[in-house]
């Protein structure tokens, strides 16, 4: 399942999105969107996990959750 993660820090790092998510399963993969001028992240980014099951319990536990000052919104990926 595809993982929406809006209002992330501008300064975040793959690495520590994938230390968030992995506490609720495998991580396939994770796509952060990064400005091309600024070389910073845009503030969203994309987490694949591979069981479902988990991909839910991860929504769950990270949306509305703080992450370095700011208040992250989790969902399915449309």
């Amino acid at each position: 399942m595809n993982i929406y993660i809006a209002n992330l820090h501008f300064s975040i790092r793959k690495e520590e999105i994938r230390q968030l998510f992995e506490q609720f399963g495998s991580v396939k993969s994770i796509n952060l969107m990064i400005d091309k001028k600024t070389k910073k992240s845009r503030g969203f980014a994309f987490v694949e996990m591979e069981n479902d099951v988990e991909a839910n319990i991860a929504i769950a536990n990270c949306n509305h959750k703080e992450v370095r000052g700011r208040t992250l919104k989790v969902s399915p990926a449309k």
